[in-house]
């Protein structure tokens, strides 16, 4: 009997296993079929704390008046909007170096270190064809391009990273392996379109099953 118990109880196992293996499949086929796409939700507050956590960060700018290493060392807010992310935070810059020409000569002048809170706009755009996603910052513009104040230098030199789409590839993210029992069932997550909306950020993949090595 109690043989008989647990073939039973055995066959119930592998019957439950192939039943939800099977609902599983059917589930990623009819979805793939009909180009349904599973919706990731990310907070404000969650991709704030991500950022955030992430800092300092180093940026390479250089720009034809001005020239210095910049760090964003601090993000104070994030608001995620309707098309864009909007940011504040405050960046820093070493070796700040104005270039300028004054009577007819090149004048490199050294402002030394800055510290400046700034704001910024960060606009994004999914090419779902190419899976990559472009991004587009744009800075406060500063109230002069011929200056010597150091904070209005640091802006002028933000200001030419911005209005520029920059490329970030995605293509395919890395197989997440499901495990059902013994079996391990590798899921792949193709990116359909990242965008904003007020309060989050929606990412959409397209769930596949990935073929087994």
């Amino acid at each position: 009997i109690r043989a008989m118990k647990s073939s039973l109880v055995k066959s119930l196992q592998i019957f439950s296993l192939t039943f939800f293996f099977l609902l599983f499949l059917t589930i990623i086929c009819s979805a793939a079929a009909v180009d349904e796409a599973a919706t990731i939700t990310i907070p404000e507050g969650v991709l704030f704390r991500t950022i955030k956590d992430g800092l300092p960060i180093s940026l390479e700018a250089r720009s034809q008046y001005v020239q210095g290493d910049v760090t964003i060392q601090s993000l104070e807010k994030l608001q995620a909007r309707e098309k864009s992310l909007f940011l504040q935070g405050v960046v820093a810059s070493q070796n700040l170096t104005l270039n300028t020409t004054i009577a007819g000569r090149d004048i490199s002048m050294n402002l030394g270190n800055v510290r400046l809170p700034v704001t910024c706009e960060i606009f994004l755009r999914f090419d779902s064809s190419k899976k990559v996603l472009f991004v587009t910052p744009r800075f406060p513009k500063p109230e002069s391009l011929y200056t010597t104040d150091p904070a209005d230098a640091l802006l002028l030199l933000l200001s030419s990273l911005g209005e520029k789409e920059y490329p970030v590839e995605l293509g395919s993210i890395q197989p997440i392996v499901a495990k059902m029992g013994a079996h391990n069932i590798p899921i792949t997550l193709e990116p359909v379109d990242i965008l904003t909306q007020k309060g989050l950020l929606l990412i959409k993949m397209r769930p596949g099953v990935a073929k087994n090595p």
